[in-house]
């Protein structure tokens, strides 16, 4: 019986010793690409990440104003075709459905990425 109770003291002394205490002290909160960014300060990673939040905010504005061109470019080509009838094919319907596909091209790359 005592053999085991050495054991089980054995085995928590053990346990206990290969547990980390961190003394109650909380670490500093860090930004989770700091690491990546050696020998930068701490305002210049602030700045580089306010930046990359106006970027992103910019980009999607633009998206946003693309996307909404492009509603107003198929309105008024569907419209033209409507108003026409199938022998009838206007240089100007050309000129917009290239102008709704490059359109729509740079669109679905920006939105990749």
């Amino acid at each position: 019986m005592r053999m085991l109770t050495m054991a089980m003291v054995g085995m928590v002394l053990v346990t206990a010793g290969s547990v980390k205490v961190s003394g109650g002290q909380m670490p500093a909160p860090s930004l989770p690409w700091a690491n990546q960014l050696p020998g930068m300060s701490q305002p210049d990673i602030m700045r580089r990440a306010e930046q990359k939040r106006m970027l992103m905010s910019d980009r999607q504005k633009r998206l946003v104003a693309d996307t909404d061109k492009l509603v107003e470019l198929t309105t008024a080509l569907k419209e033209q075709v409507d108003e026409t009838n199938k022998d009838i094919l206007s240089v100007d319907m050309i000129k917009k459905a290239e102008e709704i596909e490059k359109l729509a091209h740079s669109v679905k790359e920006r939105i990749k990425g």
